[in-house]
């Protein structure tokens, strides 16, 4: 296939990895690897300890909503619309499991379109949405190409007392075609390993059991591990108890369950697909073991961190960092968007809440999540001399008013005041474009002269201008450590 932008070897892409995946071409990718939402009805909140102590919520609640229905309606005839008449038959038609079942249906199918016919694909879920995921799995990449269902134990502390504490993960392995490879001397699990561990068990050593040939066998090659991984025998313990990997985000693989992915079914040169990437230990992972990484995830600042990770590494495996820009977006989508309410949303998520997590990337600030005593601010934009800008949004239908800049100029106050911060300006960004008589108010706050240059201290933008106008608030240069890449897009790199 002709070289696309992302299959350079080390890619980071900010954004819906549907849209993503329809501009790949088909058989591009040799293996793939996705830890999806597990459909476990629970926000999650990521502490990533940078500056500013940035959080980050993980929605992973469902509904069927008119936009759910929308797409159903559109299914072609075929096996993904039979897969989800089974799961809206089995869970209701227009349950959250559906809603699911529904959102990972069609990721999967452009999934197996962009596989190659020697690839492999490794999905991992828990007990959840295990039953749903294998249904569409089954139908979309065929039974017939089903390899594995691998099971990751792990312990821990329970509160359980009704049942047996749920402490393993499930993760099906299947292939594209007939040719895909297994590399089983990558993976075998080295003899001296296997009996240290079964000493200390008390087995008075691995070949207590088994013949003379056998034991010899062992001795000199090892084993290939079977389909269940356990977190002491093969070093997988989760990322919660391992203080030298955790990053701070709540779904974190350990990097060993990766490593053995990759190594068996890729070979160096090849490209590792992760579109559900989060912080990116997969794309760690194939960096670390000569291969090439596309990472893909709709979070800004999930992309920052995997960025900053990755460049530990060095520059031969420094990313590529492609992002959602101002003109990748059309103003109907995002008003529609941003104008929608909860009940229609996919995964229940107000219009306004995505609309402020939308501006705030876009303009590389940092979204507050606070929400109480912050003086109504929605982000913030750290510059690179240290300053915070404070950034309100308003989503609605209607006009802002004199008092809510008034409120904005009050939080600036509030930093410089209160919190001791430097925060010499403020912007408000609104969906529509706001009147001219708080242009005006925005304008006689005068101007600030920061290292030479001269910038409003007050702006009031809008969407709508920024989409159909292309206009921009003018900005101090940004802390690097808060810019999604190089403010490269996907359309105009």
């Amino acid at each position: 296939p002709p070289l696309h932008n992302y299959l350079s070897g080390n890619a980071l892409v900010c954004g819906d990895n549907l849209d993503i995946l329809q501009e790949l071409p088909s058989e591009c990718i040799d293996l793939i690897y996705l830890d999806p939402p597990f459909q476990s009805n629970h926000d999650y909140v990521a502490v990533f300890k940078d500056k500013g102590s940035v959080d980050s919520q993980l929605r992973d609640i469902w509904r069927w909503t008119t936009q759910s229905e929308a797409r159903y309606q559109r299914l072609p005839h075929g096996p993904l619309l039979d897969a989800i008449n089974a799961i809206r038959l089995v869970s209701g038609n227009t349950s959250p499991m559906a809603s699911y079942g529904l959102f990972m249906g069609l990721r999967l199918v452009e999934l197996h379109r962009v596989l190659k016919k020697t690839g492999s694909i490794y999905l991992h879920c828990d007990y959840r949405a295990h039953w749903l995921l294998k249904i569409l799995m089954d139908k979309v990449f065929g039974t017939n190409f089903f390899r594995n269902e691998i099971v990751w134990c792990y312990t821990g502390p329970s509160n359980t007392t009704r049942w047996f504490p749920r402490k393993h993960d499930t993760i099906l392995f299947y292939v594209k075609g007939g040719t895909a490879p297994f590399n089983n001397e990558a993976v075998r699990i080295p003899y001296k390993q296997l009996n240290t561990q079964h000493n200390e068990a008390g087995g008075g050593g691995i070949g207590g059991n088994l013949t003379a040939d056998t034991v010899g066998a062992y001795r000199k090659r090892g084993k290939v591990p079977e389909d269940y991984w356990l977190e002491d025998r093969d070093g997988m313990s989760p990322v919660g108890r391992s203080p030298s990997e955790r990053i701070g985000y709540p779904t974190q693989k350990p990097i060993a369950l990766l490593e053995r992915i990759i190594k068996a079914s890729s070979n160096k040169g090849e490209i590792v697909l992760d579109p559900f990437c989060g912080c990116g230990t997969a794309a760690d992972a194939a960096a670390k073991l000569g291969r090439g990484y596309l990472g893909i995830d709709v979070s800004a600042i999930a992309v920052r961190v995997m960025e900053q990770r990755l460049n530990s590494r060095g520059k031969d495996v420094a990313p590529v960092v492609y992002r959602m820009g101002w003109e990748d977006y059309d103003w109907d989508v995002f008003e529609r968007n941003a104008l929608m309410h909860e009940s229609d949303a996919e995964d229940g998520k107000p219009g306004w809440a995505w609309a402020e997590d939308k501006v705030a990337g876009l303009l590389n600030a940092v979204p507050n999540t606070q929400k109480r005593g912050d003086g109504g601010v929605d982000a913030r934009y750290y510059t690179e001399a240290g300053e915070i800008v404070p950034i309100q949004v308003k989503m609605h239908r209607g006009q802002i008013g004199r008092p809510d800049l008034d409120k904005l100029l009050g939080a600036q106050a509030s930093l410089n005041n209160q919190q001791k911060a430097k925060a010499p300006m403020s912007l408000m960004v609104t969906l529509y474009q706001p009147s001219d008589r708080l242009k005006l108010f925005a304008a006689q706050q005068g101007q600030v002269t920061l290292r030479g240059t001269r910038y409003p201290k007050m702006q009031v933008l809008s969407v709508w201008e920024m989409l159909t106008k292309a206009v921009r608030p003018k900005l101090p240069p940004a802390d690097p450590r808060y810019i999604v890449g190089d403010t490269q897009t996907r359309l105009g790199i």
